[in-house]
């Protein structure tokens, strides 16, 4: 979900819900602008159309990404200034949670970011990954729930130390699609 905010007279993009390659500081709305990512990476936002458009006068602005100066630019996701009313964000929100076809009704997906532009730790279903800028320097596959549990305590901080979880949270993903059989 990307807001649009103006400070000062100047439009920005915020991507609320980054993950490994969304934005990781406000973008300015202007052509020319790159922004430094994690490690050598970059962003900037262009405003153009995308070749599945079959009104190529429709501009939008696409988010990009490229882990080094010298890489080619990637899209990564284009959105309109237009502007949404809650009854919209309430709708995408259930989609995005109910959908058989979402990401997030059938994976597990974490993201942290480890300080300014330095790096993430990133966990998407049985698989944490460490990152310094864009190189994974540990990685680790969980093959059990007990495993998983350990990972979101020690590589997330979601539990204080020598606070378990429940017995009820353990089982909370129990017979779900995202369960590790092991």
């Amino acid at each position: 979900m990307v807001y649009i905010i103006t400070i000062s007279g100047k439009k920005y993009m915020v991507d609320v819900g980054f993950g490994g390659n969304g934005a990781t500081a406000p973008v300015l709305l202007a052509e020319g602008n790159i922004q430094e990512r994690l490690g050598k990476g970059e962003m900037r936002v262009i405003h153009s159309n995308v070749p599945q458009q079959t009104d190529a006068e429709q501009m939008m602005w696409i988010y990009q990404i490229r882990p080094a100066p010298d890489s080619e630019w990637e899209l990564t996701y284009c959105f309109t200034e237009t502007e949404l009313l809650p009854q919209d964000y309430e709708m995408m929100n259930f989609w995005t949670s109910q959908s058989r076809r979402s990401i997030f009704t059938c994976s597990i997906l974490m993201v942290m970011d480890e300080g300014r532009l330095v790096g993430t730790v990133t966990m998407r279903d049985a698989e944490a990954k460490k990152r310094a800028g864009n190189e994974a320097v540990e990685t680790r596959t969980c093959r059990s729930e007990g495993e998983r549990l350990q990972v979101f305590k020690e590589g997330f901080g979601i539990r204080l130390p020598g606070i378990p979880f429940t017995e009820e949270e353990e089982r909370g993903i129990r017979g779900t699609v995202t369960e590790l059989k092991g």
